[in-house]
């Protein structure tokens, strides 16, 4: 049985007895999951190589649809429904569910258009609303200043910590509800993964963040919310500092002070 805390503010999202199987596999991934998501605040799932927890954050906004045959069963809640409907409107769902990849994938076209992508996808062509929304979203990813001269520059002449905030800059710029980080500084050297770790506290204040990190330490640094995920199951789900200095599982605590891993 999971230790699981009652969180008192409102949910981003709610996950209810979930499971998830791969296609051709015997057995589920995910079992029976059961998780409060809090609305801004940052949640981080951490656990060893394999334990499901990017499986469980891909599921958020349904990218394991991408390759038909997977299954999900129960319930992610989120604004009132269950997106795991077969009715639901993904593009929508993805707009409003944004995430952050491992690797930075800046789209080969400039600055200004992978910040514009998205907005023209929603159908805004006024370039003047374009124009304050990419310079917005390009400040508020903290990288404005260093690219606002170049805007028209292929986006792959970035440095790897500017692409992930450019990455960034994009997800924020359809003004998603909530952002999915999927190990965002594994690829980063220490000075750019300081930066995006603060800018993604900063970003609590607006949107819901749920990031899969490997690293305890930053789980530490920056989530509010921790959940300890091993061999598909969710074991413990806690205040950050709670989790890591008095875990209530024994398998949280072994696993946190270098047991296993």
């Amino acid at each position: 049985m999971a230790s699981i805390i009652d969180i008192k503010e409102e949910c981003a999202l709610h996950v209810r007895n979930f499971d998830f199987t791969y296609k051709g596999a015997e057995a589920p991934s995910l079992k029976k999951i059961t998780m409060p998501i809090a609305k801004n605040s940052i949640t981080a799932l951490i656990g060893p190589s394999g334990c499901g927890k990017t499986t469980l954050l891909r599921s958020f906004n349904r990218m394991h649809d991408l390759y038909p045959g997977n299954k999900y069963e129960g319930e992610i809640l989120f604004d009132g429904r269950n997106i795991l409907d077969p009715k639901e409107d993904l593009i929508h769902l993805r707009t409003r569910i944004g995430m952050i990849f491992q690797k930075p994938t800046a789209f080969p076209m400039s600055i200004y258009d992978n910040v514009a992508y998205g907005m023209r996808l929603q159908g805004i062509k006024n370039k003047t609303e374009l124009n304050d929304r990419v310079e917005k979203a390009l400040k508020d990813a903290a990288i404005w200043k260093e690219v606002s001269d170049r805007l028209k520059h292929d986006a792959n002449g970035l440095s790897g910590g500017q692409q992930q905030r450019l990455c960034i800059a994009r997800a924020i710029a359809v003004e998603p509800e909530v952002l999915l980080f999927d190990e965002p500084t594994s690829a980063l050297d220490p000075i750019s993964t300081q930066g995006i770790e603060k800018l993604i506290i900063e970003l609590k204040d607006r949107v819901s963040i749920i990031i899969v990190t490997h690293n305890m330490q930053q789980a530490a640094r920056v989530s509010d919310y921790t959940g300890f995920m091993y061999l598909g199951d969710l074991i413990e789900l806690g205040y950050t500092e709670e989790l890591f200095v008095t875990p209530k599982e024994k398998l949280t605590q072994e696993y946190i002070t270098g047991k296993f891993g």
